[in-house]
């Protein structure tokens, strides 16, 4: 059943909460998380900086970058696909404490219902037009190549899609990668990121990221090469995989 324009915005929160824990939202007003300012985001990448020294300013950017998109990205795909409706993500802010971020804030507002279709668009259009914005500021704040940038928003929505299909039982492979197409195509980032099929030790298909950039964590000091990173060989990440979820 469609909820009522003024419940939506609690539907959301609520399913946002279950899907992904720490994906934390409340009703409230803010800057949009596309006009953060330089003065915004440097305290982030200074704190990453005193956490993690050895890993270089490349590192702290990309890093920054991920904090800074990944909470509108799992909003907008969530909303489109359990949810049924678009949020205006332009009415999302998010909290900056102590050079982290925690949670976001939506402004009241009726998210508008379309079909899953209608949504994504409508998501992917916000999406595009927010991150642009958003990467001009780290020309003043951080060495971050564009195709860099580019890579792990890719890799952040097509991540959303693994944490929807958990609760959509009618979504197959093959609905997947379709999934993964459209936004993708939509954002204009066709290429930059992909899935995989691997198979757990107990013979069971799974799906998981085939990733073109890597997120320079194996740079920190308490780091290592993801389980998914792109420097691997194909056979080691699918070897990796598999054994990171036998019993």
């Amino acid at each position: 059943m469609l909820a009522n324009p003024p419940d939506r915005l609690d539907m959301l929160l609520a399913t946002a909460a279950r899907v992904v824990p720490g994906l934390d939202g409340t009703i409230g007003d803010g800057r949009a998380w596309s006009l953060a300012r330089v003065e915004d985001i440097v305290p982030m990448v200074r704190h990453l900086g005193a956490l993690h020294p050895k890993a270089g300013a490349h590192y702290w950017a990309l890093r920054a970058w991920g904090l800074h998109i990944w909470q509108p990205i799992y909003v907008g795909v969530i909303g489109t696909h359990l949810c049924r409706f678009a949020a205006d993500l332009s009415a999302l802010s998010q909290r900056v404490e102590a050079g982290c971020i925690s949670g976001f804030r939506l402004v009241p507002h009726a998210p508008a219902h379309d079909s899953e279709e209608g949504s994504l668009a409508r998501t992917a259009r916000q999406l595009s037009e927010g991150w642009t914005r958003l990467f001009t500021e780290w020309r003043d704040v951080g060495p971050l190549p564009l195709k860099a940038a580019q890579r792990l928003l890719a890799d952040c929505v097509l991540d959303a899609l693994l944490a929807v299909q958990r609760h959509r039982s009618d979504w197959d492979e093959s609905r997947m990668h379709a999934a993964g197409r459209y936004w993708l195509d939509a954002l204009d980032l066709a290429g930059e990121s992909g899935f995989l099929t691997y198979h757990d030790q107990a013979g069971a298909a799974r799906m998981a990221l085939d990733r073109k950039g890597c997120c320079l964590h194996y740079r920190r000091s308490d780091g290592e090469m993801c389980v998914t990173c792109p420097r691997q060989k194909l056979p080691e990440r699918l070897a990796r995989l598999a054994a990171r979820d036998g019993p």
